[in-house]
């Protein structure tokens, strides 16, 4: 799977072009379904087709945070 991300951030970056989901893990992050809950949500658009869905792109604390026992927020 690393290796797969990695190939696709590669192509991106050489191409010029990124979709939201190659931003979202360029940031370090993924892209999941509404729903989930997710400490960091970043503004990486996870959604190029306007899915109804609601995929967003979910990133790590910042370093020195910890997501709290609910998931919803760094602390």
């Amino acid at each position: 799977m690393k290796i797969l991300v990695l190939l696709i951030v590669t192509a991106a970056a050489c191409s010029g072009k990124s979709s939201g989901a190659e931003a979202c893990v360029a940031a370090g992050g993924q892209c999941v379904l509404g729903g989930y809950s997710c400490p960091n949500p970043g503004t990486q658009d996870c959604n190029p087709d306007k899915n109804p869905g609601g995929a967003f792109c979910c990133l790590p604390c910042q370093d020195g945070t910890r997501s709290n026992d609910a998931g919803t927020a760094c602390e």
